[in-house]
């Protein structure tokens, strides 16, 4: 086969290697839209980062962050009660997810992992 009918093959086969994959979501709440841009997912994303490396801290501060700039984001909330929960602090995870399943209206994946999280975290706390 000659090289020219090569070359869109090669072509097409180099731009799926450069495709941009999935940004790794290391919470167990569904993750927000892909189109997701801005401020709020940039902090999202650096939050999720930290929590990756076990920085609950700089998770917990980032993600405020986040809620200062957005306060209904209701996976802002989410990521902040699962944080906590990872943190070993049930309590401020119960308080943070009944903000997070108000704000979740328009996700039943989200509502669903909101519930998840609350039994945990109620079950971590002795309840």
């Amino acid at each position: 086969m000659p090289l020219k009918h090569l070359l869109p093959l090669l072509l097409a086969l180099a731009l799926a290697a450069c495709a941009v994959q999935p940004r790794y979501n290391p919470y167990q709440a569904p993750p927000p839209p892909e189109d997701e841009s801005g401020p709020v997912a940039e902090l999202q994303r650096q939050a999720a980062a930290a929590l990756q490396q076990q920085a609950y801290a700089r998770a917990i501060e980032l993600l405020q962050r986040a809620i200062r700039i957005e306060p209904r984001d209701p996976y802002s909330w989410h990521y902040l009660a699962e944080t906590y929960q990872r943190s070993g602090d049930p309590v401020r995870c119960l308080e943070m997810v009944a903000r997070a399943q108000s704000y979740s209206a328009s996700s039943r994946e989200l509502q669903a992992a909101n519930e998840r999280l609350r039994s945990r975290c109620e079950a971590a706390r002795g309840g």
